[in-house]
């Protein structure tokens, strides 16, 4: 009999700590996605993201630097749970116009699994609601703070997605990223979600 309560003690004590395994603390480093600095006006794009996982839970702590001042910049986690995602690499201009654009870059980091809205939905089907991205501020950035909930089986596979922003007021014209949807679109920066090493849970 005591053998049995002392088992069942110690599955008590277990089931917890194999909860918080199943999360975990995320982090992912955004570095520019490759440009030519004269076709994009000499952005350079730069952040890091902490990402605390919780069952379907996820809490994101996001700040960049470097967008353009004053614009909503969409942002998302992106990346095929059934296949390898990176970050583009400059092969990926297949144009050779110096910039990577959404259709050259997303068979490199797939498609929008979250989309990282101040408010509301934040699945792929508000991947351009720009009324709900962050704003960056007069000195370009832009800092995020939002827990959402994600699909089961998205939370299993985060550590093979990836963060990518997006947006970017280029210096041939008078266009902005709320008047074209080239530039609104346009890939900045791009990070892989790596798992850290504490929990970061909260």
């Amino acid at each position: 009999m005591r053998k049995r309560l002392a088992l069942l003690t110690a599955a008590a004590v277990l089931l917890p700590t194999a909860a918080v395994a199943a999360g975990g603390g995320f982090h992912a480093d955004l570095d520019p996605v490759p440009h030519d600095h004269v076709a994009d006006g000499g952005s350079d794009v730069q952040g890091h993201a902490d990402l605390a996982l919780r069952g379907t839970r996820l809490t994101i702590d996001l700040r960049a630097t470097g967008l353009t001042p004053n614009e909503p910049h969409a942002m998302h986690i992106h990346g095929e749970l059934a296949a390898l995602n990176e970050c583009p690499d400059p092969s990926a201009d297949a144009d050779g116009d110096g910039l990577i654009s959404l259709q050259e870059a997303a068979p490199d980091y797939g498609p929008i699994d979250v989309s990282l809205t101040t408010s509301g939905d934040t699945s792929a089907a508000s991947g351009l609601a720009l009324e709900r991205f962050p704003v960056a501020d007069a000195h370009g950035v832009v800092e995020y703070h939002r827990t959402v909930t994600i699909p089961k089986d998205l939370s299993k596979k985060l550590g093979e997605l990836h963060v990518v922003l997006h947006g970017t007021a280029l210096p041939d014209g008078d266009d902005t990223s709320l008047t074209s949807l080239f530039e609104a679109t346009l890939p900045v920066a791009c990070g892989t979600i790596d798992r850290s090493g504490g929990a970061h849970l909260r």
